[in-house]
């Protein structure tokens, strides 16, 4: 079937021939206007010189001698001429949404002629609006009448109040800022419409430079637009009209599809009518598909297009194929789900630039410059912004060595703040890494880094999707960045990243390509005035297509409504055009919507989908599309033991370089999960590193155990009595000094740090801190006197595994975090800061995977075995005495009661060898099973252990 445009083609080579020349041929779109061209060539059997091709705004720039101005200069302009009415100190940051506002409200009055002082008038006498508005209907006024009788009466004195103070400058607003762009030759839409129908109505003849205007496939006229077609027609009859219509809705007066088109027709009657029954006298496959998910729908989509394909001989049969997507944000999905990766594709939409990677990019360079800090000894950036930067795809596709150098350096060095000179590595780092003070400084550093990134991009011609971002990117920025040296605006960092982060909302990445070749990826708007044999349109959901919020304005409705400005009703009729418009000369059309209910999504079809499936004139086939999700439970995770397995194991026996030694954590770990010690230490999985921000309770224990070993480090193998240990409490400053080098060499990981340093929460962390220091010297002070054997020392030993057929020396190591002598007796002291607790009901509890709290007795009788083995080999044996295991345990320490001695159902253990026997014997029953037998690694079944695994993700669970 002939599309519309075609026909109109064939109709005006037929009847003006050699006329055409002289015609100006307008549309709606450009896109209207290109294949109008081909259709025209086609028809053509000669050579002949081309008619004018105009879209509508072009065609009033034209008239008008106006050019359209960029939506942020007039925003600009409308700010200085309201600080010049208001006298306000308002800042443009606050001026901006609400500035949007008035210019779309500017616009939209224009287009529809409306006399902007009698608009902005309030009209306290309800007598005047019979004198005053005696141009509008009486149901205009009726509803004028409603609002201000309304306005005038009730509560919110001060709201009114505020709302007519600012309401009654809006009229001079309105002149004064259109006089600003007149003097500059610019103009909106709007002012260049309203201001193109004055000159023609000045003087017809000599801004109508052709013979013919032909205007082709409108719908919605402004009243600008029926000014000139009304000029037009009535000056010589220079004008034609061809309107793209159907009977079906244009007959019912009540179709919403036909609102604008029965006056139109009226109005401006065509000279030539042709097949306007096509909705529903031709057959028409019609198919409502409801999916679960937006990513259904393209996946769904891919499916359709194939199975056209199969039908078609060609691919270039796809241009009469039209994928629709009411939302733009489907572009990337739907394009990664076409199935032929060499099919001609075009086009006609932008995608969001909000969803780029480039956008991510500003969106990052944003955070690292507003969270940049100022310290003594330079510039410095938070870790996290500096990370995320360095690990943006534009910045590792181009320096990936040198980022992921930065970001390794940055996580064994625990840098929170990163200085610049750490980070000034090469250009385009260099570039990145600077702080920015003002606006102007920041547009240049975009621009800057921007440019540096097209010019990498630009070398690597098979990147074209980077590049398209890039510059799209840096074309919005400069106009920034003109835009605010012209207008010499000063405004802060924060302000001008919320200024482009708006600007940016709207703005699209324009893709290219062969408008007139292959499968048609279009926005809904791009389909007017086109016909296509099959149609796919995506998101047919309410609140979608058609669109359900309203626009904000601040003229309030029924002043729209009473003088003739656009409403909700008159854009769901243009929706409602374009939707069975599309539909008319098509043969197969597939609707799609999300029948999921979601936040952001009801679930709910679109009405226009509702009136096909109960309007007796269309045949629907309705498909709903559910995904079948089996939940199945986890298998379990067994590693069986195999060759690879033993000889790992093997290593912690041998006395190679390269053996292992085992800790008492190791042992700890294999007795809470199995699989998490072969994860651990046999395959070697390790935990990511990462930055602390704050300190957490493992870095917590680390800082109190260094401060202690700081402290007490000056008196190894010296006796402490209690006015030793008296004096070093009153020696507050040697106290804080010994906390900042544990803050220094486990957390900041530098030589020193300064009070300075330790900011936010890390303050209070550092006073609770000195609590426990000074608590752990107060409990001392009363065992003294004592003598430090050690500090935080390394224990290494051989500890003796037996099975029934098997003997090996295993190599066991570990760190005791102290080991001192009070009256004869060697005592071990674990510092713990975790929730832990010193006692067990028996030893066998300990070596239970059910255990809770109380492996740190697990381990501080893990070290009294150790030292007990290597005694007579490393340690001096005390006189006489014997070997008890302590754990300060930081919650408890403040009980008056504390007793540090570990305990077997409350009761202490005096002595190592009192249990000693009993933990050794399971310990070598524990440390056979993981080195001596076939046993496999297994989970374990205490799902609480899970939590705070690193392998949960691992185990799924």
């Amino acid at each position: 079937m002939k599309g519309f445009l075609e026909q109109v083609a064939m109709y005006l080579h037929r009847v003006y021939h050699d006329e055409l020349n002289k015609f100006c041929i307008v549309f709606p779109n450009i896109r209207a206007g290109l294949f109008f061209k081909k259709y025209l060539a086609q028809s053509l059997d000669v050579p002949v010189w081309a008619p004018t091709f105009r879209s509508m705004e072009s065609l009033m720039e034209e008239i008008a001698c106006l050019g359209k101005a960029d939506d942020l200069l007039l925003i600009f302009e409308l700010f200085q001429t309201f600080k010049q009415h208001k006298q306000t100190n308002e800042s443009f940051d606050d001026f901006y949404f609400w500035g949007e506002m008035l210019l779309n409200d500017f616009d939209d009055l224009d287009k529809q002629l409306v006399n902007a002082r009698d608009l902005f008038s309030n009209v306290s006498d309800l007598k005047e609006i019979d004198q005053l508005f005696d141009y509008l209907t009486e149901e205009q006024k009726k509803i004028i009448n409603l609002f201000w009788q309304n306005f005038n009466k009730g509560d919110g004195v001060l709201l009114k109040t505020e709302f007519a103070s600012i309401w009654k400058l809006l009229y001079p607003v309105y002149e004064t800022f259109k006089l600003r762009l007149l003097e500059k030759s610019l103009g909106y839409e709007g002012m260049i419409q309203r201001h193109a129908i004055k000159m023609l109505k000045k003087d017809a003849a000599n801004n109508l430079p052709y013979e013919k205007y032909v205007f082709i496939g409108f719908n919605a006229l402004t009243q600008c637009e029926k000014q000139l077609f009304n000029l037009l027609k009535n000056n010589k009859n220079k004008a034609l009209f061809f309107w793209d219509y159907d009977d079906y809705y244009i007959s019912n007066q009540w179709h919403e599809a036909g609102a604008f088109m029965r006056e139109n027709i009226q109005l401006f009657p065509s000279e030539w009518r042709f097949d306007t029954q096509n909705l529903t006298c031709n057959k028409k496959n019609i198919e409502i598909i409801s999916l679960p998910s937006e990513t259904g729908q393209t996946k769904i989509t891919g499916q359709l297009l194939e199975e056209i394909c199969s039908q078609k001989k060609t691919k270039s049969d796809l241009t009469r194929t039209a994928i629709v997507l009411p939302d733009e944000h489907l572009l990337m999905p739907v394009l990664s789900s076409l199935p032929d990766s060499d099919l001609d594709i075009n086009i006609t939409m932008g995608y969001p630039f909000t969803s780029s990677s480039a956008y991510s990019l500003f969106e990052r360079l944003s955070t690292l410059q507003i969270r940049a800090r100022v310290y003594a000894d330079g510039e410095r950036f938070y870790h996290k912004d500096v990370s995320m930067v360095l690990y943006h795809p534009y910045i590792q596709n181009i320096i990936p060595e040198e980022a992921n150098a930065l970001i390794k350096f940055i996580i064994e060095h625990n840098r929170i703040y990163v200085s610049v000179s750490e980070l000034s590595k090469n250009d385009i780092i260099q570039s990145i890494f600077k702080r920015c003070s003002n606006a102007r400084e920041l547009s240049n550093y975009f621009l800057a880094i921007v440019e540096k990134l097209d010019v990498e991009y630009a070398m690597d011609n098979k990147v074209k999707t980077e590049n398209w971002q890039l510059k799209t990117f840096r074309t919005a920025l400069q106009r920034f960045h003109d835009i605010l040296i012209a207008n010499n605006i000063e405004i802060d960092v924060q302000i001008f990243c919320r200024l482009l982060r708006k600007n940016f909302a709207s703005l699209k990445i324009p893709f290219s390509g062969e408008p007139l070749k292959g499968l048609q990826l279009m926005g809904l708007l791009e389909t007017r005035a086109l016909d296509f044999d099959n149609v796919v349109i995506l998101s047919m959901n309410e609140g979608v297509f058609p669109k359900g919020f309203q626009k904000q304005s601040f003229i309030p409705y029924n002043l729209r409504k009473g003088f003739g400005l656009s409403t909700s009703e008159r854009r769901d009729a243009i929706s409602a055009y374009h939707f069975y418009r599309l539909l008319q000369r098509a043969s197969d059309v597939r609707l799609l919507y999300n029948s999921a209910a979601t936040d952001s999504n009801t679930g709910e079809m679109s009405r226009f989908l509702s009136q096909l499936i109960y309007e007796p004139a269309f045949n629907v086939k309705q498909k709903n599309i559910t995904f079948s999700v089996n939940i199945k439970s986890n298998k379990p995770i067994v590693k069986e033991r195999t060759c690879l397995t033993q000889s790992v194991l093997n290593m912690y026996s041998n006395d190679e370089k390269d053996c292992r030694f085992l800790s008492p954590s190791a042992i700890s770990s294999y007795i809470d999960c199995p699989l998490k010690f072969y994860f651990r230490y046999i395959e070697g999985l390790k935990e990511k590193d990462e930055v602390a921000d704050e300190i957490d309770p493992s870095m917590f224990g680390k800082l109190l155990h260094k401060t202690m070993e700081i402290i007490y480090k000056p008196f190894i193998n010296k006796t402490l009595n209690k006015e030793t240990i008296a004096q070093i409490q009153k020696n507050k400053k040697s106290l804080q000094n010994a906390l900042y080098r544990a803050f220094a060499e486990d957390y900041f990981k530098v030589e020193h740090v300064v009070e300075s340093d330790v900011t936010g929460r890390n303050i209070i962390i550092r006073e609770v801190l000195l609590k426990y220091v000074m608590r752990i010297l107060e409990i001392d002070k009363h065992t003294a006197p004592f003598t430090i054997l050690s500090l935080e020392k390394r224990l290494t030993v051989k500890f003796p595994v037996q099975s029934e057929s098997m003997k090996i020396m295993l190599n066991m190591s570990g760190y005791i975090d102290r080991l001192d002598s009070v009256h004869n007796t060697m005592r071990i002291i674990d510092y713990k800061t975790g929730a832990v607790h010193g006692n067990t009901s028996t030893i066998s509890e300990l070596f239970s995977p059910a255990r809770t709290g109380n492996h740190a007795v697990f381990q501080t009788l893990v070290y009294a075995c150790m030292t007990r083995l290597s005694q007579p080999v490393t340690l001096p044996p005390p006189v006489g005495g014997g070997l008890i295991s302590c754990l300060y345990v930081t919650k408890e320490l403040f009980n008056e009661k504390f007793d540090p001695r570990i305990k077997i159902s409350s009761t202490p253990i005096e002595d190592y060898s009192q249990v000693s026997a009993e933990f050794e014997y399971k310990l070598n029953e524990l440390l056979s099973e993981i080195f001596l037998s076939d046993t496999p690694f297994t989970q374990t079944e205490n799902i609480k252990k899970c939590r705070t695994c690193p392998y949960i993700d691992v185990c799924n669970r």
